[in-house]
């Protein structure tokens, strides 16, 4: 043993997960319908751990609410992806579900200079610096 250790921070919800790992690479795999997982709404299930996200993309923390998942960048910047019926994922946006469809470039942030999130399951909280 190298006594090399890897890390990983998860987030599990009924119907879907999250991971951050030490080298912020983001994984997402579940449930999809609404698109929670920050992946194209074209499949509604992955099975498999599935990599977000751009590699100069940097993800501080992710969390997971009912059918929607808020993804916070080392730059305070919140997005929001799946369902948005209550304005969980992006309160100014009338669409009932956003897809980030695995980049965040091309996508107006939630809320600027967060530090940091927390969803319910038909919510999202986050705190500004």
């Amino acid at each position: 043993s190298s006594g090399y250790q890897r890390r990983v921070w998860a987030l599990l919800d009924i119907w879907h997960s999250l991971a951050v790992t030490e080298f912020d690479g983001v994984y997402a795999w579940g449930w999809n319908s609404k698109g929670q997982l920050g992946v194209s709404s074209e499949k509604t299930m992955e099975c498999e751990p599935v990599a977000l996200f751009e590699e100069d993309t940097e993800i501080r923390k992710v969390s997971c609410g009912r059918s929607h998942s808020a993804f916070l960048d080392s730059g305070g910047k919140l997005y929001g992806s799946g369902y948005n019926k209550y304005g969980q994922c992006d309160p100014a946006n009338n669409s009932e579900n956003l897809f980030l469809d695995n980049t965040l470039s091309d996508h107006t942030p939630l809320a600027s200079q967060v530090s940091d999130v927390v969803c319910g399951p038909w919510s999202t909280f986050y705190v500004r610096d």
